[in-house]
C-alpha cells in the first residue's frame, strides 16, 4: 500500500505560501528584463545541459505533491524557444495546475 504524504506549504523568507512555480524551459530569451536577463555577463548554457522535460515534469510533480503548489508557468522567450514544448505540457496536465 503506498500512502501519499500531506503536503505541507512551503514558506518564503515573508512568511508568505508559495503556490506558484514558474519554469523557465530555456536560459534563451528575447527580453531583457533586469532580474533575470542583464545586459552583460549571461552565459548560455549547451543545449545537452538544460533540464529534459522529463525532469522538469519530475520537479513539478514533486512541488505539487510534496508542497501542494497551485499553479505552473511555463517561460522561456516570447514566442517559446525550445523545440517540442508541447511534450512538456503533455507529462504536466495531469497534474491539473498548469495555466496559460
Amino acid at each position: 500500500m503506498t500512502r501519499r504524504a500531506v503536503p505541507v506549504p512551503l514558506i518564503d523568507p515573508y512568511a508568505r505560501r508559495v503556490k506558484d512555480l514558474r519554469i523557465s524551459i530555456t536560459d534563451r530569451c528575447n527580453f531583457r528584463c533586469a532580474y533575470c536577463m542583464p545586459e552583460e555577463g549571461m552565459r548560455w548554457l549547451p543545449r545537452d545541459e538544460l533540464l529534459s522535460y522529463e525532469e522538469l515534469a519530475r520537479v513539478a510533480t514533486v512541488c505539487v505533491e510534496r508542497f501542494g503548489f497551485e499553479a505552473i508557468r511555463i517561460t522561456g522567450g516570447e514566442p517559446l524557444v525550445r523545440a517540442h514544448v508541447t511534450r512538456l505540457v503533455q507529462l504536466l496536465t495531469p497534474l491539473g495546475v498548469v495555466k496559460g
